[in-house]
Order: C-alpha cells, then structure tokens, then sequence
C-alpha cells in the first residue's frame, strides 16, 4: 500500500543477448516524491487493451495496453535498467482509493521527473525513411532558418506536400497524443521534454523553435509556396505548442478547463483531475478536492464550477458558455455547471465573453455572497448540485426574435437579422418609437449591436486601448444595419468583434422594452436577473414545482443594453436584495 508522498516506479530491466524481441521485465519499487528520486515519466495514450501484450513484473504476468508495449521496447536498453514511470504500472487501477489518491499526486510527479519522453508512436512501415528524414530537416530549418539550408523540397507546393504529409504524423490532426486530455499538464509540468517518434528522437524545443520562427519569422521559400490550408495547419501546430509552453501556473480553473475543453478523456471525471497539476499554488480547490475516482462526473464538474467561482471571487465561470443543450448534457448535471463533456452545439465565442467580462459590470461592484454559496453547499448535505446566489430581479423576457444569429454568417445576412431585430424591438417600445425619441433608440440598438464596449485595434499596442464607442462608431454599425455595407477600417465588424457579440445568440425584449440577448433556448417568462459578482446579468427560469419558490433553472448569460455598467443600480434608489437557488 502507498501513503503520504509515495509512489511507485518500475525499474524497466535491460533486453541482454535475446535482444529485441525479449520479453519486457520489470521490477517495481516504493519511493517518496520528497526524497527526489530519479526517473523518467512517460506521456502516451493508452489505446485499447487487446490482451496481447503484458510485461513481466517481479516474475509475474502484468497484461499492458500495445502502444505502452511498443513504447517500453523503444525505451529499453541493450545492458543498463531504466526508472520509468508510467501509469499502467505503477498505479493500481484497480483499487479507486490508490487512484484517485495518485491522481491527485500526478502533478508532483510530472513536475519532479527527470524528464517526459513523449510517445507519438511508431512510424508507419508505408512511410520511407527519407521522407522521416526530410520532415525533420523542414523542422531543423524552421528552427534556424539562417543556418540551415533551403530544402530541395520546398522548390514546389506537391514536394512540400509529401514531406507535410509525413509530418502530420506528429501533429494535432494527425496524432491522437494532442488529443487527449492527460497530455495536457504531462507535457508542460516537466521541465524538460522528449519527443520519441518510433526509433527518432526529437527535442521539445525543436519543435517548440520552429513554432516561433514560423510566428515572429517571414520565410520566404517556405512560406511563398503555401496555400490558406497549409497555414491553417500549421497555425494549429503553433497554437498547440504555444498554449503548451506557456499553460504552467497561468489560468485560474474556469480559463484552465475551458481552454482544453475539446480534450477527449475515456472518464469524463479526467476532464477536472487531469488537470489540476496546472491550478495555480494559490488557488484553493476546497470542493474539487472532495471528489474522488467514484464521484459521479456531474457532482466533480459542479465543484470544479463551485471552486473556479469562489477563485476568481466572482461568477466568471457562468460567462463561459458552461451549459449543454439538454439532449447532449452530462447526465444530472446542474444547469449552471462547466459542463466539460464537450462544446455547446450553439456555442458563443468563449474567450470573448471573457475578455468582455472585465469590462463590464453589471453588478455595480456589489461582491459575490460567498457565505451564501458555502452554507447552501452545506444545506445540501454537502452536495454541490445546487448554486446559491443573492441578487435583484431586472425584468422579464416577453418576445424572442424568430430570426436568430448563427457563426458564420455573410454581412448580408448579419444585416437582415440585425433589421429584423430592430423591427420587432420598435414595436415593443412603450408608447412606441415616435420622431423624437427615434435618434436615442437608434444609437442604443447600436450600441447592443456592437456590444457597447470595443476591443483594442492591435492588442500588441499598448497605446491601443479598448474604448466606448464613439459617434462615428455607432453610425458605421447603423450603416451596417441599414445596407450591410461596411465602411474602410471598420474590421472590428467583421473579424471579431461584432461576430463575437452575435455569435449562436438570440434576441429578445423585456416587459418594459428593454432590449437583450441570450442563449438559443432562452423562453418568454424567463427572468434576467443581476447577481452580485456578476458583470454580466443571467437569464434564468422559474421552477414551477409545488414548493419551488425562490429557485430556478439556469439558462445564460446574457447582453442587456443599458444596464452593463451598473445603470440598474445607479438609477433605483432603492432595490431589493434576494437569495434564490439554481439548478
């Protein structure tokens, strides 16, 4: 049995004279992570267990998944053992105590390790070694462009091509290693990396230079023979090794998650425990460290939620797009939950919503009811299924537009949903829209279109700087509205920022005329509400079992025009403060 610090490491023994093709023989022993012991950790996908391959441990049978097979057999020595560690083996994965125990340990033991040999598998037998050894020299000039010759391959696009091709076998597309989500904390926690691509041996920061060249470097004899998808690929390659070298001790858990939302994991559960090696030392994961292995993945992803909430003090993690559609959600998952089993099918654009999210502030600084939350994790037994928030009710949701923004969209269509729109919040204006009142109603349509707020020109600028916009702003957008035509210099409409805005949202109008947007399946009777610790307000829905007062099914954020900075607060004089319960 393991305790405190200790885990195991297997002690991988030398093939000798029956070379290899000898079977793989190990021995496990117990060591303290404390006491720094030496070994390699080792980051592969599992695959399937087939029941074919098995390894010998202290004279016994042990069955093992292929690829670890094919794995330890390229990592085997002919006349030295070898201290490996790798999880098949020196976890038991049979006792959920033992596991979810190392689980939590799996950071420290990433961390400490001499370094991680990385598996992307072995090289197909259809592949030739010259196109091996050209797709690494691409690499080896990509790294070093001016001390390295110009490839004879990249005289042409269909040269370029086949060597790209066998490249690809070490790429997100093509190798299913950047697919999962375990890989994610065992390849940046280690401090220093190894690539193993069947017999080749490749740095990480091999990789990790020719990703930078190719974003900071013009090279003109590579780059002058690509088409638009042979940037899309590498452009994938590059975010990849770019959100992977900088992913240590940087985003608080909702960003953490989020971020490598499209992970795959066999256990949903892996979606949370597979990263918590890379939540920042300072970050208090009081809820997420209750669960364990036999947790059920709805109650581990509700704390994660919990947790990311009470870390950023604020009710950030509801911005993030958290819920799937019901036909698609995790089974008994709270509505207000990061539902980390994949993307919403009508998704708003996340990391907008984020950089959005700092801007505003619906709340008018009013603080997150942190004692509330607590104490109704209490109530429930410890359960964290139900999300306790104070705050005051805004209006109601009368009228949804039949006309909905979808991504992506042509300008003309944008323009046809945005007149449509304005059309219907016209005819729900109390006492209507008439010649002097038109102007203010036209500029606020405006300013919901573009989100009230812009983003910087050039984020690299530090004299650019995200702004209100000005008149000339609001008359461009009304431009669009009326003829879908964009004006020189307006491509805050169309690459980011109005799309961002519109993104998967419909639209709607209050009771008292107010106009909004939110998620596809907001309803007529919904509430909008602003929670303390909200910048953005919430759309939610009455329970309307016996009994159910004061508690409601989350549906959204949402975008409220003239209420996001506060307006509420600042012109009641007075409001009534509630506590109601999510589901």
């Amino acid at each position: 049995m393991l305790s405190g610090d200790q885990i195991r490491v297997m002690e991988l023994l030398p093939s000798g004279d029956e070379g290899p093709a000898a079977p793989l023989r190990c021995h496990v022993h117990i060591v303290s992570l404390s006491s720094n012991p030496d070994y390699e950790a080792v980051s592969y996908v599992w695959g399937v267990p087939d029941g074919k391959t098995s390894i010998e441990v202290s004279g016994r049978s042990f069955g093992i998944s292929s690829n670890l097979d094919a794995l330890l057999r390229r990592l085997r020595y002919t006349n030295r053992k070898r201290q490996i560690w790798a999880d098949q083996i020196c976890i038991d994965q049979n006792n959920l105590s033992e596991k979810t125990t190392q689980v939590k340990m799996m950071g420290d033991i990433y961390s400490k390790c001499r370094q991680c040999l990385i598996w992307m598998g072995e090289i197909p037998e259809s592949v030739p070694q010259s196109g091996v050894e050209d797709a690494i020299h691409l690499l080896e000039f990509m790294a070093t462009p001016d001390d390295v010759n110009v490839p004879e391959f990249l005289s042409t696009r269909d040269k370029f091509i086949k060597v790209f091709e066998v490249l690809y076998l070490i790429h997100p597309h093509g190798n299913t290693w950047w697919s999962r989500i375990w890989t994610v904390q065992e390849v940046i926690l280690p401090e220093r990396k190894t690539i193993l691509w069947g017999p080749k041996v490749l740095s990480w920061e091999l990789l990790s230079q020719a990703m930078h060249t190719w974003t900071t470097q013009y090279m003109p004899s590579l780059m002058d023979i690509l088409l638009d998808e042979d940037f899309q690929e590498m452009n994938a390659l590059s975010a990849n090794i770019v959100w992977i070298n900088y992913g240590r001790n940087s985003d608080l858990p909702s960003i953490l998650v989020t971020k490598w939302r499209n992970r795959k994991a066999t256990d949903m559960r892996d979606k949370v425990f597979g990263l918590l090696g890379l939540v920042p030392d300072h970050v208090d994961l009081e809820y997420t460290g209750r669960r364990t292995c036999e947790s059920s993945v709805a109650e581990v992803f509700s704390s994660l939620t919990l947790d990311a909430i009470l870390s950023t003090d604020s009710l950030q993690p509801l911005v993030l797009n958290p819920r799937l559609e019901d036909d698609i959600a995790t089974e008994g998952i709270s509505r207000w939950a990061m539902d980390l089993k994949g993307f919403p099918k009508r998704d708003a654009d996340t990391f907008y919503r984020d950089w959005a999210h700092d801007h505003y502030n619906a709340c008018n600084g009013r603080a997150l009811d942190r004692a509330f939350l607590r104490s109704t994790v209490e109530a429930h037994a410890g359960s964290t299924r139900v999300l306790g928030v104070s705050g005051v009710m805004v209006d109601t949701v009368q009228i949804i537009s039949p006309q909905r923004s979808t991504a992506p969209e042509s300008d003309a269509r944008i323009s046809e949903n945005l007149r449509a729109w304005y059309k219907l919040a016209a005819s729900r204006q109390p006492g209507g829209v008439s010649a002097a009142t038109r102007p203010e109603f036209d500029e606020q349509f405006c300013r919901l279109v573009v989100a009230d707020i812009l983003e910087p020109r050039d984020e690299d600028d530090p004299e650019s700087q995200s702004r209100m916009p000005n008149a000339e702003d609001l008359e461009n957008a009304w431009r669009f509205v009326e003829e879908g035509i964009q004006g020189p210099g307006e491509l805050w409409i169309k690459e980011s920022h109005m799309p961002s805005q519109l993104c998967n949202q419909i639209f709607f109008v209050t009771a008292s005329g107010m106009m909004g947007m939110g998620p596809w399946d907001t309803l007529p009777g919904d509430e909008v509400w602003v929670f303390d610790g909200g910048n953005y307000p919430f759309t939610i829905r009455p329970r309307h079992e016996r009994g159910s007062k004061g508690e409601f099914d989350f549906v959204g954020c949402c975008y409220i025009q003239g209420i996001m900075f506060g307006e509420w607060f600042q012109k009641q004089e007075e409001l009534s403060t509630q506590r109601i319960y999510i589901y």
